[in-house]
């Protein structure tokens, strides 16, 4: 799987995951230690998370890190 790849389908069950817990990018990104402007570049695919980041944003959603990452990387 390409680099680009990895990074919009972990964005895509990032999305999913947060659309349905009902959250918002702000609450997220609060609990993700990061601006709702890097957030936001992370969810669109333009940038990647990283890992910290997304232990962090399945503690929040609890959700293991491992549902975002598993076959993308």
């Amino acid at each position: 799987m390409t680099k680009n790849l990895a990074q919009s389908t972990i964005a895509r069950r990032v999305n999913l995951a947060m659309s349905e817990a009902g959250v918002d990018a702000h609450s997220v990104a609060q609990a993700a230690d990061i601006t709702s402007s890097d957030l936001n570049e992370r969810l669109s695919g333009r940038s990647a998370f990283q890992v910290d980041e997304l232990v962090r944003v399945g503690g929040f959603l609890r959700i293991p890190t491992t549902h975002f990452i598993k076959e993308a990387a």
